[in-house]
Order: structure tokens, then sequence, then C-alpha cells
């Protein structure tokens, strides 16, 4: 019992360690789906800083333009907050994910998938 306060020091250290280091390298890899009525029109990735709303917009007729935000909740949480306009519909979500783990929101016959994980400096 002696030795508790040592491992629960050297436990606490390697969790506050690995939210630091995410944190300090502030980036994600965010990739999405757009389907409208099941059928995927768009599958963007992008690399996007923390807290920094990054954008990727391409015209035409299956036109969209996303927003997306990213920060961190806690070592196994990675929050975004998205924005997706598109010629099928509209959105703003935000959506807790687990890193490396899709997630899937819907708004009428517009889902928008999304997966992040954060990236090394």
């Amino acid at each position: 019992m002696r030795n508790l306060p040592r491992i629960f020091a050297a436990v606490t250290f390697s969790v506050f360690s690995v939210s630091s280091l995410a944190a300090a390298s502030g980036l994600y890899k965010v990739s999405a789906t757009l389907s409208h009525a099941g059928k995927t029109f768009a599958a963007p990735s992008v690399v996007v800083s923390a807290g920094q709303p990054a954008s990727i917009e391409v015209s035409g007729a299956d036109g969209y333009k996303i927003t997306l935000t990213v920060t961190d909740v806690a070592v196994d949480k990675i929050q975004v907050v998205a924005q997706v306009n598109s010629a099928h519909g509209s959105m703003h979500p935000t959506v807790v994910v687990h890193p490396n783990q899709p997630a899937t929101v819907s708004v009428g016959n517009l889902q928008l998938g999304l997966s992040a994980s954060r990236r090394g400096g």
C-alpha cells in the first residue's frame, strides 16, 4: 500500500502526457462522407488545427461546403463541430467521436459520416 501514491502519480502523469502531446501538436485528420438518400456524393479528408475552422468547398451539381472545427475533449474523445451546406440540404451538428471510430448523423435524407484522429507533430 505504500507504493499506491507513486503508482497513482505515474498513471496520472502518463495520461496527462498523452493529452499534452496531442494538444501540443494540435493537428487532427478528419475524414467525412456525405450521402443523400443512401448515395454517397462526397468523401473528403482534411488535416485541421485544433480550434481553427477549416473548410472544404466543391462546386457543381453535387456541390457542398463543409466547415470543421475540432477540439480535444478527453484522451479518448474528440469533438467535431461541422457545418454542412450542400445541394441536398444543410446541417450543423456537433459530434463527439472516439479517435479512428466513425460516427454518423442524419437530417432528413442528408447523412454526414465523420472519423477523426490525432496527428503527431
